[in-house]
């Protein structure tokens, strides 16, 4: 029976003369599909680079810096923030040996995580490091611009001035950026928060915040888990909400009905938050214009303090020891010197009492 069955699989292989030749050739497309899927979207994009045209390797450089772009957006999307067509991005697509789009995401999911480092693009830099970052920045600038327009921004400084309370959020690296628009809003109006601070408890600070208040949160980049918990509970809360951030912050804004703020963060190797800053820029010139233009009487407000270091209280010390009882620090060291034991001894609690006016005169500060 079975040489039977071996005879006649044998006499049927005549009738397959390019079998051998055909198992051949599939063999070898086996293996350079194997081969193309083992290679990561930026492997592929950087072996083919210089067979692409030159719009599409405008497309090619642009996904390399914004991986996280080419991730979460769809086709038209992309075409947008790259500025090259949507038959362009198919055609680059063909050419890297992807199917269609959502091949590509799939593979680009695959090698990237949002709020990982981009990657720089070949030949990327000149070697005049001033020049190629100027580039990006300027690039990262019209892009995140191109975004927003003249009313939007007149309607958030108003929000902002009209708010009871204004609490702003920066964790991790944007905490800066969010200190430095704090910094900024108390020129133009009272009771600006800055979460976190060290030792507070975020649930305490934001429960009494409501529909009167409004929240700025900074999402750039690497986020901790908790940020998206500290929108819903403030989108929950009814508090109006402002988001900067960069692409990878939209989905969380829309599901807190926030108002999004896009930075396009410039990549080489490190990331730069030059557009970033540049809306916190452009966020405090607005309020402080529109405070001018109300009438609100507020903006420069503490200016008439000064710097606490140079108030007549300081003026012409060295140093905490000056502090107490207006004896300047030469003094009491020339006492010590001397033998003034009284002036000696009493070093320590003159200096205690320079510690205790100078808290007395930053809680004055912070209560005007």
């Amino acid at each position: 029976m079975f040489r039977r069955t071996f005879a006649c699989v044998f006499a049927a292989a005549p009738r397959f003369p390019n079998f051998s030749r055909y198992y051949g050739e599939s063999r070898v497309k086996s293996q350079s599909a194997q081969r193309e899927s083992i290679m990561n979207v930026v492997e592929r994009i950087r072996q083919s680079h210089d067979s692409l045209t030159t719009t599409e390797q405008e497309a090619a450089d642009f996904i390399l810096g914004h991986l996280t772009d080419a991730l979460i957006s769809n086709s038209a999307e992309l075409s947008q923030l790259s500025g090259v067509s949507q038959p362009t991005l198919s055609r680059l697509f063909r050419k890297l040996g992807y199917k269609n789009a959502r091949e590509f995401r799939r593979d680009v999911r695959r090698y990237h995580q949002p709020g990982a480092p981009e990657v720089a693009s070949p030949d990327s830099t000149s070697g005049n490091f001033a020049h190629d970052l100027l580039e990006r920045d300027t690039t990262s600038l019209s892009r995140t611009y191109n975004r927003i327009s003249d009313g939007q921004i007149a309607t958030l400084a108003a929000r902002i001035l009209d708010a009871r309370t204004v609490a702003i959020l920066g964790l991790r690296n944007n905490y800066p950026m969010a200190l430095h628009l704090r910094e900024q809003l108390i020129q133009s109006r009272s009771n600006v928060m800055m979460l976190p601070q060290p030792g507070q408890s975020l649930s305490e600070e934001i429960v009494d915040l409501g529909g009167r208040d409004l929240a700025i949160l900074f999402g750039v980049r690497r986020r901790t888990p908790i940020f998206a918990t500290i929108a819903a509970e403030l989108h929950r809360q009814g508090v109006p909400i402002i988001m900067v951030g960069d692409s990878t912050l939209r989905r969380t804004a829309q599901s807190c009905d926030a108002t999004f703020l896009e930075a396009d963060v410039s990549v080489h190797i490190l990331t730069s938050f030059t557009a970033a800053f540049s809306l916190v820029a452009l966020l405090a010139d607005a309020v402080a214009t529109h405070a001018q233009l109300a009438g609100h009487g507020e903006v420069g407000r503490v200016a008439g303090l000064g710097e606490i270091e140079e108030t007549e209280k300081l003026r012409g010390f060295e140093g905490i020891e000056g502090l107490g009882d207006g004896l300047p620090a030469e003094s009491i060291e020339q006492a010590g010197e001397t033998g003034d034991a009284a002036a000696a001894e009493g070093r320590i609690e003159r200096i205690n009492r320079g510690f205790a006016q100078l808290d007395e005169l930053e809680r004055g500060a912070l209560r005007r």
